[in-house]
């Protein structure tokens, strides 16, 4: 069947021409070279396997194997999956930072993007064309994973697969990609190496990680002993703070919306547990959200958190790498 007569093909290559005759699309051959190039680099492949391995490899050894017998009910699927909101809230970030921390810096160093900024395209044109290339080449990997994975389940399961609790899941998982490769291209934007760039990335998400949530818990703390801060308002000072990070607020948001025996309040007071000592205080912040649940500690509001997370480092960059000398 040749294009012409494939309506798939047919269709894609419309689509292709409308956007490159729209004229607010300057960006779009920009998208296409990207998304072309990083495709077929090996960090692409890197990832492929490290998905494949624990969110397609794992599941058929748990399922379908002789050391997983014991899992091979289908109520018990799900359980499967239930931590991999906590490790995709490492492995994305730490894969878009690699993909994208080297889009204009490197490119600075080289000196290829004054070869690309000798044609016509704006410095915009050239943030908005790497922002939407890069990020479609990790999403598209990540839902050739996702298929694969429900493909995995579905023997086992039938019709009992929560198509809603991973429909959800991945929705929010490629937000979290996109947060981060936001994030990360703002700070090569704003950067004149790959290697400053590199450690402002992945510097922050090292706080962000590993000391951004005992700081949060801290100025809670402090506020109470030092400032005579109730305790019910530090708590709530602490919640804000813990969901400003943005894997957390990603958490959150996966255990929000797909646990529908959990309540906001419920997921809430969760962010305070560091262990069994915790027990009290996560009780503690349960019962003063119980009643009511403060806009700035909403779903929304988390949700602004991780678009805030690639909007504003980009602007940031973009003001940086428009006024610099390349």
């Amino acid at each position: 069947m040749s294009p012409e007569q494939n309506p798939v093909k047919r269709f894609i290559s419309d689509v292709d021409t409308s956007i490159k005759n729209s004229e607010f699309a300057d960006w779009y051959p920009i998208v296409k070279k990207e998304f072309a190039d990083m495709i077929r680099t090996r960090a692409v492949l890197v990832l492929a396997i490290i998905f494949l391995t624990g969110l397609v490899l794992f599941p058929i050894i748990a399922l379908y194997s002789p050391l997983g017998s014991n899992a091979k009910a289908a109520s018990g699927v799900l359980n499967l999956v239930v931590t991999s909101p906590r490790v995709l809230s490492v492995i994305i970030p730490i894969a878009a930072i690699g993909f994208t921390y080297t889009a204009i810096s490197g490119e600075r160093e080289r000196g290829s993007l004054k070869i690309l900024m000798s044609l016509p395209y704006t410095r915009k044109d050239v943030i908005i064309g790497k922002l939407i290339g890069r990020y479609l080449s990790i999403a598209t990997t990540l839902v050739v994973i996702f298929v694969l994975q429900i493909l995995v389940f579905l023997p086992e399961a039938g019709s009992d697969i929560a198509l809603g609790f991973y429909s959800k899941l991945y929705g929010l998982t490629l937000v979290l990609a996109l947060t981060f490769i936001g994030f990360s291209l703002g700070a090569s934007a704003a950067t004149a190496t790959a290697k400053r760039s590199l450690m402002v990335a992945a510097g922050i998400f090292l706080y962000l990680f590993a000391l951004w949530g005992r700081a949060a818990r801290g100025t809670g703390s402090l506020l109470q002993e030092h400032a005579n801060v109730a305790s019910a308002t530090s708590i709530k000072i602490e919640l804000f703070l813990k969901l400003l990070n943005p894997t957390r607020a990603y958490q959150v948001l996966v255990q929000s919306t797909t646990n529908s025996e959990a309540t906001v309040a419920q997921v809430r007071a969760q962010m305070v547990s560091g262990g069994i000592l915790s027990a009290g205080r996560e009780q503690q912040a349960f019962n003063i959200l119980e009643g009511a649940v403060p806009w700035y500690l909403s779903d929304p509001f988390a949700f602004v958190i991780l678009l805030a997370w690639c909007i504003v480092p980009l602007a940031i960059g973009y003001q940086l790498f428009n006024g610099a000398d390349l």
